[in-house]
């Protein structure tokens, strides 16, 4: 409910900045961008069995990221009458360069009785996405102090994200009773486990500019994920003799929730052109789901508690309105 009120916080704020000044008409335009966004990330996958909620956990700690990403926005000019259709597409990829598996094993519910616990290093493989929405320009206007077009955009679309990860290495310990703790390990050149994860979104969102002074201006963005169409395809490369490759275990979950929340600074250094910095944050959570194991002899059918993942970090951008 945090989540839901903050969001209904912001556009409200919205509204109300944009209605103390007057309307403003826009000419069609378009305008094109880049951005590089240093992330790191999060991602976290956990399941049931045999009556024990979670029996394993998967976590994906500092999967750091370099994206770079394209984007375009077009508005349609709407003389004398609102409003202005919106549309906008971006696309960004790049390479996981460092992170941490840690892999978790339980005996009792609650993540108690853990009886295997590993780390591995992640060094390669990365991220990937798509967004296309299509929206619509209720409010805009001008300010005295700036040369910047302040407006709030609402819209809809669709987002697909993609992360992969390889796992390398391994160190750590098997508990087999009291006492009886045998090391687990694997040199680092040796591929232990690769997961791709994949979601298809509807996007729900707002976007706004407010003119501050001159050719600076704030600018946010936030963007419900309402439901989300999640999978996971895991191979397990050291366990050849019991499960399949491809893949060797897999998930997948329809509704989950998830947002994303995009705030910072423009400025208009020459005619359309203009710079960027702010930071972006990204969360999406599959809910429950199904999970499947698939063994040489035949497939076993579990329920995937989980699966989440999170990416954030600073942005810097360049955009030029023609």
């Amino acid at each position: 409910m945090t989540r839901k009120r903050w969001f209904i916080g912001f556009a409200v704020l919205s509204l109300l900045v944009g209605g103390g000044v007057a309307q403003a008409e826009e000419p069609t335009s378009w305008s094109v961008g880049t951005r590089t966004w240093v992330t790191s990330g999060y991602t976290k996958w956990n399941f049931q069995g045999a009556g024990i909620n979670p029996i394993s956990e998967l976590r994906w700690r500092g999967t750091d990221a370099v994206i770079v990403e394209g984007n375009a926005d077009f508005v349609e000019e709407r003389r004398g009458a609102t409003p202005q259709y919106v549309l906008m597409m971006s696309l960004g990829g790049g390479k996981v360069t460092d992170g941490v598996l840690i892999d978790d094993d339980f005996l009792l519910s609650n993540r108690q009785g853990r009886f295997s616990h590993t780390r591995s290093s992640v060094e390669d493989e990365g991220v990937f996405y798509v967004n296309a929405d299509i929206g619509w320009r209720p409010l805009s206007w001008r300010s005295r102090n700036s040369q910047a077009l302040g407006y709030l955009d609402v819209f809809v679309g669709y987002q697909y994200w993609r992360e992969e990860y390889v796992a390398f290495g391994i160190t750590g310990n098997l508990i087999l009773g009291p006492g009886i703790v045998i090391n687990q390990g694997a040199p680092s050149s040796t591929k232990v486990i690769t997961h791709d994860y994949t979601w298809h979104s509807l996007r729900v969102g707002a976007r706004t500019e407010v003119p501050i002074l001159a050719g600076l201006s704030a600018r946010a963005k936030a963007v419900l994920l309402p439901y989300n169409h999640t999978e996971l395809q895991d191979i397990h490369h050291l366990r050849s003799d019991t499960l399949k490759q491809n893949p060797s275990f897999s998930s997948e979950a329809n509704g989950g929730f998830g947002f994303q929340l995009d705030a910072g600074l423009s400025y208009q250094v020459w005619k359309g052109l203009s710079i960027e910095g702010g930071y972006q944050f990204s969360r999406i959570d599959s809910g429950e789901g199904d999970k499947f194991t698939r063994a040489l002899t035949g497939t076993a059918k579990d329920r995937l508690t989980e699966i989440i993942v999170e990416r954030g970090g600073p942005y810097f951008g360049l955009r030029y309105r023609f």
